[in-house]
């Protein structure tokens, strides 16, 4: 039985029996219920061996993972866990990549934890230094294996316990090392003890809320549960969780089937590049165009490209991010490049920098983020600290970080990013 959590629910749903439980809603979405006789409990996996435990086991055979967990609020839940536990270990002291997620910010707030940032050349980029020398002081690395724009952090055993953010790569597990290479590794392949946050619903045929937690071999998950407790809902969503178990079956049934896909997108990209669009380089599901060189800013071909019946997961200054899935099709290959193909040429603009800052530390992120603070303009916020998590969303990178003073570089990084409004330390 490759779904055990979807059969359950169609054997549930199917006996017609009168719900004096959870949701309100009385059945009417049959599959959306609570922790009833047999469902299974998400936080109570490594000792029920219910059904949900059964698909998570499966999980872990399908992804190479000596344990995985599943989560119904994303990578920022697993994120939060995979920390919780190396904090459960005598972790301390963080090293992450400047263009990681915010929610290794906040749960570095919520659990007292301390980053030392590790500087890019690009800004964004994964592309960080994560030598032994640079993580001299961490006891744990934090490193994204598939950023937003499809860059990748090349990585070596570092010696410490990792967690690897690879919201964006949970597919790379299941596409052809033969025919694409090794450049793109799934966190499981890596060699080296990791713990990895996946997104199923950014690349996966999932539900929005969907996600992973892997533990490779050589890492201790022994209390992965109960800090997922302490971070998600009581109320998992089953819905969610369904399609996790569902995406199991499929892809045993048809495991080809992401390869397919990421073929398709990669003779996308031959002919956008014959069309004399600039790509920039990216990872096998993504198409990451440089929009300037067309004669655009990212959001005005953004807007160009919604006219024509497409819409982009991310649009800047200087590019637009194209992100297909696991199930593209070639038809879908051919509807993007048609849309894209409608836009007409312009003269190539001048590409937009964004700085690499390194704004000054005050306080610790915990302190800055519970302290008193307000909302100011962001124009006037050059020479304050920084308070809350100033993030534009999509790429929830945050800009400048909670306790560090907001010099003149800060402040035009803040403006190129849309940043509006500031909350600063009164």
């Amino acid at each position: 039985m490759n779904t055990p959590l979807s059969d359950f629910l169609d054997e549930y749903g199917g006996k017609g029996m009168l719900r004096l439980h959870m949701p309100g809603h009385n059945g009417e979405e049959s599959h959306d219920i609570t922790e009833i006789d047999g469902a299974d409990s998400l936080y109570e996996t490594d000792t029920s061996c219910g059904v949900i435990a059964h698909s998570e086991a499966i999980a872990a055979k399908i992804f190479g993972a000596e344990r995985t967990c599943y989560s119904a609020g994303g990578s920022t839940l697993a994120i939060q866990t995979a920390l919780a536990v190396l904090k459960s270990q005598g972790c301390k002291t963080i090293a992450a990549g400047r263009c990681s997620h915010r929610s290794l910010v906040s749960a570095a707030a919520l659990l007292d934890l301390d980053i030392k940032w590790l500087y890019p050349e690009e800004y964004p980029t994964a592309a960080v230094d994560c030598s032994k020398q640079a993580l001299s002081g961490a006891d744990a690395l934090f490193f994204t294996n598939v950023d937003y724009y499809g860059g990748t952090c090349h990585v070596e055993a570092p010696g410490i316990p990792a967690v690897c953010d690879n919201a964006h790569g949970a597919y790379l597990r299941f596409v052809s090392k033969a025919a694409f290479g090794r450049e793109y590794l799934h966190p499981m392949e890596m060699g080296f003890p990791v713990i990895s946050a996946e997104s199923a619903h950014k690349t996966l045929p999932t539900l929005t809320g969907a996600a992973y937690l892997h533990f490779s071999k050589g890492t201790d998950y022994s209390r992965a549960k109960e800090m997922e407790a302490m971070f998600g809902s009581s109320s998992p969503s089953y819905l969610i969780m369904e399609s996790l178990d569902r995406f199991n079956g499929r892809i045993l049934a048809d495991p080809e089937c992401v390869s397919r896909a990421c073929v398709s997108v990669k003779k996308l990209k031959t002919r956008l590049a014959a069309h004399g669009f600039t790509l920039r380089k990216s990872d096998h599901l993504r198409v990451t165009i440089n929009t300037r060189a067309w004669g655009y800013s990212g959001q005005e071909f953004a807007e160009a490209l919604r006219l024509n019946g497409a819409e982009c997961e991310l649009a800047d200054e200087n590019y637009i991010v194209l992100l297909f899935s696991a199930i593209t099709s070639p038809e879908d290959c051919q509807r993007a490049e048609m849309a894209l193909c409608l836009i007409d040429r312009l003269a190539p603009l001048p590409a937009v920098s964004y700085p690499v800052i390194r704004p000054k530390k005050e306080t610790s992120v915990r302190e800055a983020v519970f302290s008193k603070q307000r909302k100011i303009p962001a124009e006037e916020a050059t020479g304050k600290a920084c308070g809350g998590i100033q993030s534009p969303c999509p790429p929830c990178i945050p800009i400048v970080m909670p306790g560090e003073r907001i010099d003149s570089e800060a402040a035009e990084a803040l403006r190129l990013y849309g940043v509006k409004y500031v909350s600063v330390l009164e």
